[in-house]
Order: structure tokens, then C-alpha cells, then sequence
């Protein structure tokens, strides 16, 4: 591979460009390692992909894709260039592509949106992609504030919940985290009041038995009402220990989605780093 940039090289590797990882990895790395003609770059990539069929525009957006996570860390010269034609990209495919070029650009601007990709002003990108929302000026420089972010929130008597901002991984895991941890005591008062209707229901098994023997009893009347009472204490304590789960199921769905998170960073990092190395010795 020549280190050596143009448009016409680049146009030549577009028209090679297919759906494999490979292929579009080594593609974005030539691209990134050319970070400098940016510009150039992505016109060339819009270029290439009007011209291309529906097919092989979704290669395109793998490869914008891939470039603008990569090289993000660096700097923001392809966020920009790329917001300025993405728009009119992705509208082409999601009005003139079949079902999988859909489907590809709405996951891309999922994925981009809650990455926040281009920047913190351009949280509603859906809109601004798919719709007819003006474009608005990229603000990749702002960053919000801890204290802004963060706001101590009286939830009851007993605990307090800790509200953050939406934004990045660390915060929802320490949200969802707090948020586990200051339910530990509805959680042991749930579980204590499931047990004492459990035992009640335990000590009416023999009346109850012997109520239903008797025609007439004059105690099916209490025990039904009694034992509709502890169902429904037993029903309520099991709706907010459920509750309990899915909050500590999700201080694990963001733990995974963390390492994940990460380990594709590292896996870039060293793509890069040999990517680099190699282009540097031609």
C-alpha cells in the first residue's frame, strides 16, 4: 500500500471497497493516516458513493463509520467534513435502498447519537439526518461541567438518588450502580413482609382445610379475606423485588456494554498502531 494520497488513488480503493471488516478497516486507517486531506476525502467519498448502486453504498457507510470513531480521539477534522454531506447520504438510502440499507443507516445513527459523535449539539441527529431539520453548527469543544452534571436528588425519607446527565458510560453505571444500592433497604423490608405473609398463609392452611370440609362454615368468609390480603401483600412485594432485578440487570448490561466499549477501543488503538507503523515504512 503507498503512503502516497490522491483523489484518484483514493476513488480506485472506493470502487475495490466491499463489505468485509478487512476491507473497510484497511480502508479507514489509509484514510485516518491521510487525516490532513480530510477534506478531499470525504468529497471524494460522497462523490464515489452517488455514483455507486445501493448495494455498495452500505460499504460507504461502514467505512464513514469506522473513520469517524477512529479518528474522533485525534481530532475532528472528518466529524465535520462528514456532517456536512451525511445528511444527504443517508436520506438517499433510507428513501431509494432495500430493507438491509435501511436498517444499517437507522443502527448508524442510533449508534451516533448516543455516542454523541458529532459533538454535543447535535443530540437530535435523527432528525437532522433522516428529517427535514435545519443543519445545525457543530460544537465538538463544549464540555459539561461535573457539577452540571451531577445533582443530588431527595427520593424518600431513607435514601437519596443520584441523578446524572445522560452522557457517558462512567455516568449510567454509577446511576444505575446508585440507584441499585439505595433500594437495599425497600429491598430487605420487601423481602421480610413476603416472608411474615407467607407464614400467615402457613398457620391458615389447617382452618382453611377444615373450612372447605364444612358445609356452611362461618369462617370461609374471614379466611377468604384474609388470604386475598396476604395475596395481594405477597404480589406487591414481588412486583417491586422484580423491580429490585432489572435495576441490578442493568448495572450489568452497562458493565458488559463498558468492557465491550473498551475492548473495541484497544483493538483500534493497536489496528491503528501497526496500521501506522506499516504505512510509515513505504
Amino acid at each position: 500500500m503507498s503512503s502516497a494520497f490522491s483523489e484518484e488513488i483514493l476513488a480506485d480503493k472506493l470502487a475495490k471497497l466491499n463489505n468485509t471488516q478487512q476491507c473497510i478497516e484497511t480502508l479507514s486507517h489509509w484514510c485516518i493516516y491521510h487525516r490532513k486531506d480530510a477534506e478531499l476525502i470525504v468529497q471524494t467519498w460522497a462523490k464515489q458513493f452517488h455514483n455507486s448502486g445501493n448495494e455498495q453504498k452500505v460499504p460507504f457507510l461502514y467505512l464513514a463509520n469506522d473513520i469517524l470513531q477512529n479518528s474522533k480521539r485525534n481530532g475532528t477534522e472528518f466529524v465535520e467534513e462528514f456532517w456536512k454531506v451525511l445528511p444527504t447520504t443517508l436520506k438517499d438510502v433510507a428513501e431509494k435502498g432495500d430493507d438491509r440499507g435501511k436498517k444499517t443507516v437507522s443502527r448508524l445513527v442510533d449508534i451516533w447519537q448516543e455516542r454523541r459523535v458529532f459533538g454535543s449539539r447535535a443530540g437530535g441527529i435523527k432528525d437532522v439526518m433522516l428529517g427535514t431539520a435545519p443543519l445545525p453548527v457543530l460544537d465538538m469543544t463544549k464540555k459539561r461541567s461535573h457539577s452540571s452534571s451531577i445533582k443530588i436528588v431527595k427520593r424518600d425519607s431513607r435514601s437519596v438518588k443520584l441523578r446524572l446527565g445522560v452522557g457517558g458510560t462512567a455516568e449510567r453505571i454509577v446511576s444505575a450502580l446508585h440507584t441499585v444500592l439505595s433500594e437495599q433497604a425497600d429491598e430487605d423490608a420487601d423481602l421480610e413482609n413476603c416472608k411474615t405473609s407467607m407464614r400467615h398463609v402457613g398457620k391458615m392452611e389447617k382452618d382453611v382445610d377444615s373450612a372447605c370440609n364444612k358445609a356452611e362454615d362461618p369462617r370461609r368468609e374471614t379466611l377468604c379475606t384474609k388470604l386475598k390480603d396476604e395475596e395481594a401483600t405477597m404480589k406487591k412485594c414481588i412486583e417491586k423485588l422484580k423491580a429490585v432485578e432489572e435495576n441490578r440487570a442493568a448495572v450489568v448490561s452497562e458493565l458488559k456494554e463498558a468492557l465491550q466499549e473498551q475492548l473495541f477501543r484497544n483493538r483500534s488503538w493497536r489496528r491503528s498502531a501497526l496500521s501506522c507503523s506499516w504505512l510509515k515504512q513505504w
